[in-house]
């Protein structure tokens, strides 16, 4: 598969300074519309497509489930359903949630496993109101292809499946970020590879739900296994 790395250099301290996106009102809407004129030219195929289909016509929620590096084509994939993404409370996190919008999400700001008990209610009534949504299992920070426990709490306390996703493009770039973010060029193929649905049961003991969460981790990475063989 043809990749080409993408260098993000830190910025020092003298250019440290960052906009605020109420200074630029109009990138989010710039920058979805780039998302999509760029996966809009290229070629999409999908693998376990009965999965995603029947994590769709299921009767109440689902919850997709990718990696943190994945989710450029996930999102454009799932773009205009009024699915719910889960982004971070910081200012990076208003960026993301601005760009969201214009790419047809509703977003949640804060995190499953962060934020106390109050913040997990909040969430899981969001998700039981609409048709579920889209979330990284490597969560926002890492540590990248390990999957976090707090994806299993939602599952387990929606009663709702964990339907896995993964990608690969040929050609792409992967950036020197923490996640590697797969993101794939002009007019490249593209493939989506689903999984079955997972379920978390709500009398999981601990030992139980930490091998639920090797099951997911594991099944992510055949999936992408799979979908970069096919390419």
């Amino acid at each position: 598969m043809s990749e080409k790395s993408v260098t993000v250099e830190s910025p020092g301290k003298k250019a440290s300074r960052r906009f605020h996106v109420e200074q630029v009102p109009f990138l989010p809407r710039l920058v979805a519309g780039m998302m999509r004129f760029l996966h809009g030219s290229c070629h999409f195929s999908i693998l376990g497509k009965e999965h995603e289909d029947a994590a769709l016509a299921h009767d109440g929620p689902a919850l997709f489930v990718s990696w943190h590096f994945a989710f450029p084509a996930v999102i454009y994939h799932f773009r205009d359903r009024n699915g719910m993404v889960m982004v971070s409370r910081s200012r990076d996190g208003e960026w993301a949630a601005r760009v969201l919008k214009h790419l047809g999400y509703k977003s949640f700001r804060g995190s499953p496993g962060k934020g106390g008990a109050t913040a997990l209610r909040r969430i899981i009534a969001e998700i039981k109101r609409g048709p579920g949504g889209g979330f990284v299992a490597d969560g926002s920070k890492g540590p990248p292809l390990v999957a976090q426990k707090g994806i299993l709490l939602l599952a387990r306390y929606t009663e709702a499946p964990l339907v896995p996703v993964s990608v690969a493009a040929d050609p792409c770039w992967r950036f020197h970020s923490w996640d590697r973010t797969l993101l794939a060029k002009p007019f490249s193929r593209v493939v989506l590879a689903f999984g079955p649905p997972l379920w978390v049961p709500r009398n999981m003991s601990a030992e139980q739900m930490d091998r639920k969460r090797l099951e997911l981790e594991n099944t992510l990475n055949d999936l992408t296994r799979k979908a970069e063989e096919a390419l």
